[in-house]
């Protein structure tokens, strides 16, 4: 998706399909789009050499994953040598095969960033154009195909899945509605797209996941939650492998540790997103993860640790005090009343 900025239809420019061709490392490149294409790209081609200047229009970077964590890779990707220019907005490009130059506004004051190559990741639109889905009777919109929960189109005989569809646009989520699809359309099983333990990574280093409903939806629901949290350097394996930068964040029930949704920044993030993933498709709360052996040292046991905290966090100073008086246990008493407390 180009968006409507003066200058694009005469500026060369590369998007996430034609960056793939590129023949030869440029020593400067633009990227519009703080996303995750952007994001991923920025710190591929900083590390391969190429001086990169990444702009979009939000305050931060991956505004779909959570702040705090999306705040630590910016300023990893800072440390590497990305330079952001966030809460800006692009008023014009213009440029020839060898050099461009973007001008970008903020605060209300125009400044002019050049570089050798530009790549424009603002997002991705579904190719509807040569379907003459007009001629079919399907109906569709800007985003995409109009599908149901079993990926069926208007048409009762004609579905639609991944990415044409404008519902989802993750590889993964492709393979699960042609799952769904195919249940429904040949087998005629009844089966239905699950909305609500909807992963997805983006693939930096750290990597950065997430999986069900965010702190914000959470909010704006009213819905009682706690927040368990592990660090990265906490994990042991993270140590022996120099990749401690990270934490791992649940939002559960408090006393019955139902899992609404999880945030994962480090090392192998996606891998342990799916451990959480899998928990909630399953009705499995965080007291069933911490019962469950885990092998060590592996990653996976930090999503375990993770759990751990629910039972931390639910121990009464009154109740341990009454332990310790019962059976005479001797030694200093933890401190249960603090919320940041980790284990």
């Amino acid at each position: 998706m180009v968006p409507p900025i003066p200058g694009f239809s005469e500026t060369p420019f590369y998007t996430n399909e034609s960056i793939f061709e590129i023949r030869n490392r440029p020593d400067s490149m633009i990227i519009i789009g703080g996303g995750p294409i952007g994001i991923e790209m920025a710190q591929a081609f900083q590390r391969l050499g190429t001086r990169i200047d990444v702009v979009d229009m939000a305050d931060r970077i991956l505004v779909r994953d959570d702040p705090e964590l999306s705040d630590i890779l910016r300023k990893q990707l800072e440390n590497e040598g990305v330079t952001f220019h966030l809460g800006t907005k692009v008023s014009a490009v213009e440029g020839v095969e060898q050099m461009g130059s973007v001008t970008i506004s903020q605060n209300g004051q125009s400044r002019t960033l050049t570089a050798e190559k530009l790549l424009v990741a603002a997002g991705r639109r579904p190719n509807l154009e040569s379907l003459q889905l007009e001629a079919a009777g399907v109906k569709f919109t800007k985003s995409g195909i109009t599908v149901n929960e079993k990926c069926r189109t208007n048409r009762r005989h004609i579905y639609a899945v991944g990415d044409v569809t404008g519902r989802y646009q993750f590889t993964h989520m492709s393979e699960h509605m042609a799952k769904v699809a195919v249940a429904n359309a040949l087998l005629k099983f009844p089966m239905k797209i699950d909305n609500k333990h909807v992963p997805w990574c983006t693939y930096t280093d750290p990597e950065i996941a997430h999986l069900g409903a965010t702190r914000q939806e959470l909010d704006s629901q009213k819905i009682s939650y706690e927040i368990y949290r592990f660090p990265y350097r906490m994990i042991d394996r993270a140590i022996t492998d120099e990749a401690t930068t990270g934490w791992i964040k649940i939002y559960a029930k408090k006393f019955s540790g139902k899992i609404f949704g999880a945030d994962v920044l480090g090392a192998h993030g996606g891998e342990i997103i799916g451990q959480y993933a899998l928990a909630m498709r399953n009705g499995l709360s965080l007291k069933k993860i911490a019962d469950t052996i885990y092998p060590y040292p592996t990653y996976a046991l930090g999503a375990r640790r993770a759990a751990d905290q629910w039972y931390i966090k639910n121990q009464s100073s009154t109740v341990v005090k009454w332990l310790r008086r019962i059976f005479r246990y001797r030694g200093p008493l933890p401190d249960v009343s603090d919320p940041d407390r980790i284990v």
